[in-house]
């Protein structure tokens, strides 16, 4: 278990126990102390890094699941309860649905190598599901997922570091944040505070401010060329 789920569910106990008591089901609480929270990571994969995780998974349904992740951004919750009918080959389009809580979710479009994976996966369906293992739905993927990531020589990657790998290459790329934040059904505050550092205009209105003034300036408004007063 995480550091972050343990710390989640520490503090969703506290919450539970202090509502007993307003409830007067309880007395009082006790005191549960909650460990601060861990950085998030930074990881995210090149697209070297990522061609060769794509080029030493050879198993059908870890690859669907890895491009998915990859160029949709979605989370591997709504990856595994993907159905064909939110699947539009056509329009090449993907309905991931409802989310639930503050975990969104979006219809995306289809890049072409996705595209073309869907379309072979399609011709080979057993089931409703997207992601399927000899006729059966699949929940989880972490351990196939892992072995991909060890033969491929990637240190610190799990599933989620795709959909960090999706967003940090939109933002690189110059796609705005209200953008990238419909695409992965998140708000636009968080991608700016998480992903914000990788775009090329970050604080570029600041320093475009800054770059204003030019230099210290004298009685008559002119530029000064030195420093003596």
């Amino acid at each position: 278990m995480s550091d972050g789920t343990i710390i989640k569910e520490l503090v969703t106990l506290r919450t539970a126990l202090r509502w007993a008591v307003r409830e007067k089901w309880i007395d009082s609480a006790p005191a549960i102390e909650v460990p601060r929270a861990p950085k998030s990571r930074e990881r995210w994969l090149t697209h070297q890094e990522a061609n060769r995780l794509i080029a030493v998974t050879t198993t059908p349904h870890v690859r669907l699941f890895i491009l998915l992740a990859l160029y949709t951004g979605a989370r591997s919750g709504a990856i595994f309860e993907l159905q064909w009918d939110q699947v539009n080959l056509e329009q090449r389009i993907i309905s991931f649905g409802q989310g639930t809580g503050n975990k969104g979710r979006s219809i995306v479009p289809m890049v072409p190598q996705l595209y073309e994976a869907l379309i072979q996966a399609a011709e080979g369906r057993t089931t409703d599901w997207v992601i399927e293992y000899r006729g059966q739905r699949i929940h989880k993927i972490k351990t196939a997922f892992n072995k991909r990531a060890a033969k491929a020589g990637l240190d610190d990657v799990t599933p989620h570091t795709l959909r960090h790998t999706c967003a940090t290459w939109m933002v690189m790329a110059g796609v705005p944040f209200e953008m990238v934040a419909k695409f992965l059904g998140n708000s636009v505050e968080m991608i700016e505070r998480v992903y914000g550092h990788h775009s090329p205009d970050w604080l570029k209105k600041a320093t475009d401010a800054l770059s204003v003034f030019s230099g210290p300036r004298g009685p008559d408004n002119t530029e000064m060329r030195n420093n003596k007063v």
